[in-house]
């Protein structure tokens, strides 16, 4: 006894909407023969034709001097004074106007970081490192001479200047070479 399969099953199969497994099941079983289900797929493929048929030839048009008078108005309509501005002079004006949105950005951000301090280790930093060396190894290879000491420091707050002044000082003291 072979198993036929309902109408439904069949429309799902004209209109490719089964699962892969169940279309190849329903394709095996109208080529093994089955007179009863393919005269069901035949007579719903006849419907589908006849329903496109009459879809198509239901189609509304516009009348004919409708479209004519809505191709006229969009051929001689003209264009605003915004329009044919923008048309000519749109090119001209967008191109400056991008590249002052981007030198804005691009000049503009540090201002708006906070204003245009720069980032970055001060040279403070490298000359503590470097007397932080100097005092773990004095005698050392290539070290020189401490160019900062607390005891040296006119106050707390030291800056850069004050480093780089007692390393000229303690350079330019000497005459040979040798530190005082």
């Amino acid at each position: 006894m072979t198993t036929h399969y309902d109408r439904d099953t069949l429309i799902d199969y004209l209109h490719g909407a089964l699962k892969p497994a169940t279309d190849a099941a329903v394709f095996a079983h109208l080529e093994s023969g089955c007179d009863r289900c393919q005269l069901v797929l035949d007579e719903e493929s006849g419907l589908t034709e006849i329903l496109r048929r009459a879809a198509a030839a239901s189609e509304l048009e516009f009348p004919a001097m409708v479209k004519a008078r809505v191709w006229d108005a969009v051929r001689h309509e003209r264009p605003s004074v915004f329009d044919r501005i923008r048309s000519r002079w749109g090119p001209a004006i967008a191109v400056p106007v991008a590249a002052a949105v981007a030198l804005a950005a691009y000049f503009g951000t540090p201002v708006l970081r906070g204003g245009n301090t720069a980032s970055g280790i001060t040279a403070s930093y490298y000359l503590d490192e470097h007397n932080a060396e100097a005092m773990q190894n004095p005698l050392g290879p290539n070290v020189g001479p401490a160019v900062y000491s607390p005891d040296t420091a006119t106050s707390s707050n030291s800056t850069a200047a004050s480093y780089i002044d007692t390393a000229d000082a303690a350079t330019l003291d000497s005459a040979d070479g040798a530190l005082r």
